[in-house]
């Protein structure tokens, strides 16, 4: 029996899927495309990260029906690809099994959360999420990270436990709304610091630009109903400047790539993948809308994003706004 299945086979899903298992957990790593885990199983090696190989008796599968006896489920598929993938497994789960997400963004149109998405696919599952500063290139690498767990009900303190092993510190909240968010418009912001990174402007604008970004956060949390002191914590502010500085982060190198004139479609052919900045934006600036609360980085990324922008102009736009007291 596997105690834990890791569903995605991302850079991610493996990373996580390869620390488990080298503590002593009983893990299952599942993708949804047999050809990915036939490459995964021959090469033991996923494409994005480099040098680290996957323990060479990690399972692997891309059967639905192996899912169903894990006690725990690790949700790691990207956010617009989560309601397929649910609702094609939904009929090979059981009701019993608890599901941690550590996806990260808002789903286009619907505007949900992913805790939402499979609240309406799994209904009947406990729910949780996983999230803080933690890429996966340096957690495959055995380097402690910080994350928090969040989530309600009785169960907490055992996934915690579970979850918790060496090299990870894993703290236990209980605001999953404060955590999503703040994990999904920190992609926003990260690539606006790309591009700041690309044109050289210098610690200062990065420090500004990081900060302000914080506070976008901030208003959006607390208009949708999070807990203040989210913000503040690993999900918020750690996340944030992980995202932001790290040079393994994706969607600041889309940003410096879109700063530099490559075209968002140009960069994902390239490197193969889509960071979920570049599908939230648009997403948290409608959310923004909805909640009457304004997000002026978000919308200048969405903005560039569409093409209806420049960087320059984007910059121009948000150093132009009228002065005001600093708003927290």
């Amino acid at each position: 029996m596997h105690t834990i299945a890791v569903i995605g086979t991302g850079t991610w899903g493996c990373a996580l899927a390869s620390l488990l298992h080298s503590t002593g957990a009983e893990v299952l790593l599942w993708g949804r495309r047999q050809d990915m885990v036939d490459q995964l199983c021959e090469q033991r090696r996923h494409p994005r990260l480099g040098e680290h190989p996957l323990p060479p008796d990690l399972p692997m599968s891309a059967d639905a029906e192996a899912l169903g006896s894990a006690e725990t489920l690790i949700w790691a598929v990207p956010t617009q690809h989560s309601r397929r993938v649910a609702q094609q497994l939904q009929p090979h789960l059981q009701t019993c099994q608890r599901v941690v997400s550590v996806s990260k963004g808002l789903e286009q149109g619907s505007l949900l959360r992913i805790s939402q998405i499979l609240a309406e696919c799994l209904p009947a599952h406990d729910f949780w999420c996983l999230s803080g500063p933690s890429h996966a290139e340096e957690v495959i690498g055995g380097h402690p990270a910080g994350l928090v767990l969040a989530g309600s009900g009785p169960q907490g303190s055992e996934l915690q436990q579970l979850l918790n092993r060496t090299p990870l510190r894993v703290y236990l909240g209980h605001d999953v709304l404060g955590v999503e968010l703040a994990g999904a418009l920190k992609n926003v912001i990260a690539i606006a610091a790309g591009c700041v990174d690309a044109l050289n402007l210098g610690d200062n604008v990065k420090a500004t630009l990081v900060t302000r970004g914080l506070a976008e956060l901030r208003r959006l949390g607390r208009a949708a109903g999070c807990h203040e002191q989210t913000f503040a914590g690993l999900a918020g502010i750690g996340d944030l400047l992980t995202t932001c500085y790290s040079r393994h982060g994706r969607n600041r190198a889309l940003g410096q790539a879109l700063a530099l004139g490559r075209s968002l479609e140009d960069f994902c052919t390239q490197t193969g993948t889509v960071p979920e900045g570049a599908w939230t934006a648009e997403a948290a600036v409608r959310l923004g809308e909805r909640l009457a609360v304004e997000l002026p980085i978000a919308s200048q990324v969405a903005s560039l994003l569409r093409g209806d922008t420049t960087v320059d102009q984007a910059i121009t736009g948000l150093l132009a706004r009228e002065a005001r007291e600093e708003d927290l």
